[in-house]
């Protein structure tokens, strides 16, 4: 019954310390807002590359550029024999047109470069999807067509390189993040402190009539953990929107990296998580703040 009592007691005081200083409060709880909104934009981005790399990494596309004087009937004969390959799937014909056409639109830049060279430098191709350990096998089967097929392009090259610039992005991403984390902290810590002094003749008085420094500092403690929730609520409302806002408006635009276009908003346990951070910030401010109260 006493732990309970001193529970309800922390609870009560520490919502009435939250209550009233609200100017304070909500400075606080809109900076870690801020904080763990850029956090959860870049968790978001990471989920996302992740999932889509470990997805291309299971089942890449493969290019099968074929032949300039390949005949129609070879085509043809390749592409009957790709559809009953095992675990290819998605499988397109590519025409050298309809190539150009595409790399036009992914580089706009080159558009009219067809004019400058003798004929098209696109050749026909096919595109498919593979499962992995497969991808060996097929490598073998192509080999018996080489009078057709004049490069086969895996994209393991270009996820070296995206997996050796993410671990960059994630190094200065990860300072950044502590950053984050340590201003949060300062900025509860002095939140709280002003809390302490505004009230230190009420705590005068407490420790005049006996009170522990337990039952003295438990308050603001659960004051920075409330700050901590409420930024946090806040804080992932505003990256989930700014995900879906820069997903809809800019990211769309980035064509060679077509997930950007639907970004999928982190997953349930993951925000819980990130809350939790955002709690954990407001008592470790809080109770850095409290420990230094003193007897007087």
């Amino acid at each position: 019954m006493s732990l309970l009592r001193d529970t309800g007691f922390y609870i009560s005081e520490g919502w009435a310390n939250f209550s009233r200083a609200k100017t304070t409060t909500f400075v606080s709880i809109f900076i870690i807002a801020v904080s763990i909104a850029i956090i959860s934009i870049f968790t978001t981005l990471f989920f996302n590359i992740n999932n889509y790399l470990t997805e291309m990494k299971r089942r890449p596309f493969v290019n099968i550029y074929l032949k300039k004087d390949a005949s129609v009937s070879d085509i043809t004969i390749l592409k009957n024999k790709l559809e009953l390959f095992d675990g290819v799937s998605d499988l397109n014909f590519i025409p050298a047109n309809k190539g150009l056409e595409l790399l036009y639109k992914r580089f706009s830049t080159l558009k009219g470069i067809e004019n400058e060279l003798d004929d098209n430098p696109i050749p026909d191709a096919f595109v498919l999807r593979i499962d992995r350990d497969k991808l060996n096998s097929l490598k073998t089967f192509l080999q018996k067509y080489n009078d057709v097929v004049d490069e086969v392009y895996t994209p393991f090259e270009l996820f070296e390189k995206i997996d050796k610039l993410a671990g960059t992005f994630s190094f200065f991403a990860l300072v950044f993040t502590i950053v984050l984390i340590i201003s949060s902290v300062i900025t509860i810590y002095n939140v709280i402190k002003i809390t302490i002094v505004s009230r230190k003749e009420d705590i005068g008085i407490m420790q005049l009539v006996g009170a522990s420094m337990k039952y003295i500092r438990m308050p603001f403690v659960f004051e920075g953990m409330l700050q901590g929730f409420f930024g946090g609520i806040l804080g992932l409302a505003i990256g989930s929107l700014c995900v879906i806002y820069l997903s809809s408006h800019f990211l769309e635009n980035i064509s060679f990296l077509n997930f950007f276009k639907n970004l999928s908003l982190l997953p349930i346990f993951i925000q819980f998580k990130l809350l939790m951070l955002s709690v954990l910030l407001g008592i470790a401010g809080s109770l850095i703040a409290s420990l230094q109260i003193e007897y007087t």
